[in-house]
């Protein structure tokens, strides 16, 4: 996804503070984050920014720790917010530019490392929050980015871009709408309803919900490590580039896991519960607005749990919606994910977490760690 380049000297030699769990940094005015909010891709995490809850690094870096901590701030589960941060926070401090991601912990989280007495604090892992973005791919062994701006170039946009997405919050697309209001009206309002039971403004109800899942999963941008090419297609995709140990059919089930762990945790955290107790949510037009546009958390917004459970079954009964090669994905969380009748309440969020991460390894998720080196050759950039 997005963003910038640094002085070359800055960006070879630069060390940061010792990592402390928070981040290794301060609230930044507002006026300053609100601008750099917007090159955040993922709307959750662009959220936790505005509020000052996430607080990157002077170089736009937050630890998997830190990450972890946030997400339980505004009501996650440790569980649940495990597999997000330790899944994808996978950089050595001093690796600036993000070109070798370690998987030296595995499936094993943090929480579960404390259980059995081993270190909890997984803070030596780092992720850039502020270069998720295409155009802050490097492009020279100096640390330039496609497009310029104040942080350090990523060598691996492509391994936080989600297998598909859609374009509102892509800054490729901010010179044609600079407010990102035309891509909302495309991608968004299709799908929302006006539902006088539920609320006054116009509402994504779970057929809403759906039927974006299945428009982007086809017409969504398509330059994650997970992604296909158009139509579906393996042969020649990055899924195949960067996963070559994960074939069809499973191929095309991993494609789903990450838009659908974003989205669904997004509805499952935000979304508001129909006033009959009848189990079903809703999200409503001013706070997907938020999120999308302005990449903030809902107006008024209260802490409340939102747990991995609910997550899990909420993305196997997206099985049978017509989502295209959803059902690969869904089918698989069915076979595993669900807790043993033997144990019925014990530790049973950490055990989701187990089983969640058991579905994706018989998929062949930790099967490859393919990633690109800092460019050799120099490239022109425009400064």
């Amino acid at each position: 996804m997005r963003c910038i380049w640094i002085a070359s000297a800055l960006a070879v030699t630069a060390v940061t503070a010792a990592p402390d769990g928070r981040g290794g940094g301060d609230p930044v005015p507002e006026e300053e984050r609100e601008e750099n909010a917007k090159r955040i891709p993922c709307p959750f995490l662009a959220g936790l920014y505005s509020e000052g809850i996430l607080k990157p690094d002077e170089f736009g870096r937050v630890n998997s720790q830190h990450l972890k901590e946030a997400m339980v701030e505004v009501g996650s589960t440790v569980p649940n917010a495990v597999f997000p941060s330790f899944g994808t926070v996978r950089f050595k401090e001093e690796d600036i530019h993000q070109t070798e991601r370690h998987w030296d912990y595995g499936l094993v989280p943090s929480g579960f490392l404390n259980q059995i007495g081993l270190p909890e604090d997984l803070s030596n892992l780092w992720l850039n929050i502020m270069t998720m973005n295409v155009p802050d791919k490097c492009v020279d062994a100096a640390g330039h980015a496609e497009v310029p701006s104040k942080f350090p170039c990523n060598a691996n946009p492509q391994h936080v871009q989600h297998g598909y997405s859609t374009t509102i919050r892509d800054p490729r697309y901010d010179s044609e709408d600079p407010t990102r209001e035309k891509r909302f009206k495309d991608w968004i309002e299709p799908t929302l309803v006006v539902n006088k039971s539920l609320s006054d403004e116009k509402v994504m109800t779970f057929d809403g919900f759906v039927a974006l899942l299945a428009r982007v999963a086809v017409e969504g941008d398509l330059s994650g490590e997970w992604s296909l090419k158009p139509n579906l297609e393996y042969e020649g995709s990055n899924l195949q580039h960067y996963h070559p140990h994960v074939q069809p059919p499973n191929a095309y089930a991993l494609y789903h896991w990450t838009a659908w762990l974003a989205w669904v945790g997004l509805w499952e955290a935000y979304g508001y519960p129909y006033p009959d107790n009848s189990g079903a949510k809703f999200m409503t037009e001013s706070d997907l607005r938020r999120f999308m546009l302005e990449g903030k958390l809902p107006k008024n917004w209260k802490k409340k749990t939102f747990t991995l459970k609910d997550v899990g079954y909420t993305m196997i009964a997206l099985e049978g919606h017509d989502i295209p090669g959803g059902d690969l994905y869904a089918r698989a969380l069915k076979e595993r994910f669900p807790l043993s009748s033997l144990l019925p309440g014990a530790a049973s969020e950490w055990r989701y977490m187990s089983n969640y991460a058991a579905t994706e390894r018989s998929l062949g998720f930790f099967e490859d760690n393919i990633v690109n080196p800092m460019p050799k050759a120099n490239r022109a950039v425009v400064v």
